[in-house]
């Protein structure tokens, strides 16, 4: 009895042993797959800038927001002068040295298209038109800086929220 209870425990050491062998090759395996930027300071640099255009954003969007809200009835100067100021400082976001060349590239194409977008936002409230260019702008950048992040292998952002 104590021989065969003995023979069952080391078989079923075996193989929980070969079973976390197993797992541990699957593990690698999968771990390969996950593309080299992701998982280093590329993905980190590319948040820290997403991050960095979402607060210049928010710094000054109030009165733009609350001109369009009104319907006309806000102060079209200070909307347009914090449309305009929000451009501005996007286009002094720096871009680290560290980062691909080609990202780097990209992100400042990104950028320069959101400084369009709050650009042509600003006309479009000077103006009084329908805002077909600003929707445009917006598009235009929220492609650009998709593929952007795609490339770098992550979801494309959507700053829809951020710039309203």
């Amino acid at each position: 009895m104590k021989k065969w209870t003995f023979s069952m425990i080391l078989v079923l050491v075996i193989v929980l042993s070969a079973c976390t062998e197993e797992s541990n090759n699957m593990d690698t395996a999968d771990s390969e797959k996950v593309p080299a930027d992701q998982s280093g300071e590329t993905v980190t640099v590319l948040m820290n800038i997403q991050m960095e255009m979402i607060q210049t954003i928010r710094k000054h969007l109030e009165p733009v927001t609350s001109y369009e809200m009104s319907e006309g009835a806000g102060d079209l100067e200070a909307a347009v002068e914090s449309s305009n100021l929000i451009a501005n400082e996007l286009r002094g976001i720096e871009i680290p040295e560290n980062l691909d060349k080609d990202l780097q590239v990209d992100m400042k194409d990104s950028i320069e298209l959101l400084a369009l977008y709050f650009e042509e936002r600003a006309a479009a409230m000077s103006e009084g038109s329908d805002g077909e260019e600003v929707t445009a702008a917006l598009e235009s950048f929220h492609q650009k800086i998709g593929e952007t992040f795609e490339a770098a292998g992550l979801h494309a952002p959507n700053f829809e929220k951020d710039v309203q």
